[in-house]
């Protein structure tokens, strides 16, 4: 498979994630491990910062989100801190802005997303996972969203990332039993994308993302954006967008290096351009 990329590099940050970038593929991994990973508000910060830097990263074409640790991919959102962070009408508006933020830096990022769960992915860490493009899990996996089991109110956001995973009546079991699913449940309720034995996770994420990480960048963006498009009520889809995503293809040079690699019988050198 042809490299793309620019070497190695590794930034563990101060705000409880690390950033890898290898050969084209970005890893940010959730670091509070002796938290299981739960994301407190310089997490939910940090994850809009981070995602809109590798949005506008031309090294960078396919972004893995894991959990530090073998125990968690995300417990969720730190509860420990609502108690001083969101116990007023304008904490709990600050805090969701960085929320909100975080998860629309993820869900509309224009590059190619993939969750690597293993242990426990609850609450806000799944949230964070199911608006990755798509969900990898362990057989050991499991998931939870709790709101029920903490007296919190669910927005309807948050509410309609979950009933587009896994349909309505789904959802409501979900939500109001606060039950936690295996990955072989999640899987069949359409959670999730794939489940793997726990010693092929990685290889078989690292294999998804250099596969995407070979194609055309443009073609990738445009099939992604355009698809999170059709998901809206037909009123509030920009149309104009999905032509222009399209258009944006057939003017690159890659769409002409794809013509010439198949004619030539070789591998494309994509550049993203």
């Amino acid at each position: 498979m042809t490299e793309i990329g620019v070497g190695n590099t590794m930034n563990e940050r101060d705000d409880g994630l690390i950033l890898e970038k290898r050969d084209g593929i970005a890893g940010l991994v959730l670091n509070r491990p002796e938290k299981r990973n739960a994301i407190g508000l310089a997490m939910w910060q940090g994850l809009g910062d981070a995602l809109e830097a590798l949005a506008d990263d031309p090294a960078v074409r396919v972004v893995i989100l894991s959990g530090a640790g073998d125990k968690a991919f995300s417990a969720g959102a730190d509860i420990s801190e609502f108690k001083t962070l969101r116990s007023t009408p304008e904490g709990r508006a600050a805090y969701d802005q960085a929320m909100r933020r975080a998860f629309d830096r993820l869900s509309n990022l224009p590059k190619f997303t993939i969750a690597m769960i293993h242990g426990f992915c609850v609450g806000g860490g799944a949230e964070v996972a199911m608006d990755c493009d798509v969900m990898i899990a362990s057989e050991e996996a499991r998931f939870a969203i709790t709101p029920a089991r903490l007296g919190l109110g669910y927005s309807a956001p948050d509410v309609e990332r979950l009933v587009r995973r896994v349909g309505a009546h789904r959802a409501k079991e979900i939500l109001a039993t606060g039950n936690m699913f295996g990955a072989a449940e999640a899987l069949a309720m359409g959670w999730i994308n794939h489940v793997v034995p726990a010693p092929d996770l990685e290889s078989f994420v690292e294999n998804l993302a250099r596969s995407v990480a070979a194609n055309a960048p443009l073609s990738v963006k445009a099939a992604k954006l355009t698809i999170n498009e059709l998901a809206k009520a037909p009123g509030d889809r920009n149309a104009e967008l999905c032509r222009q995503l399209v258009d944006d293809c057939y003017a690159s040079q890659d769409y002409k290096e794809g013509q010439r690699a198949f004619a030539e019988k070789r591998t494309p050198d994509f550049k993203g351009r």
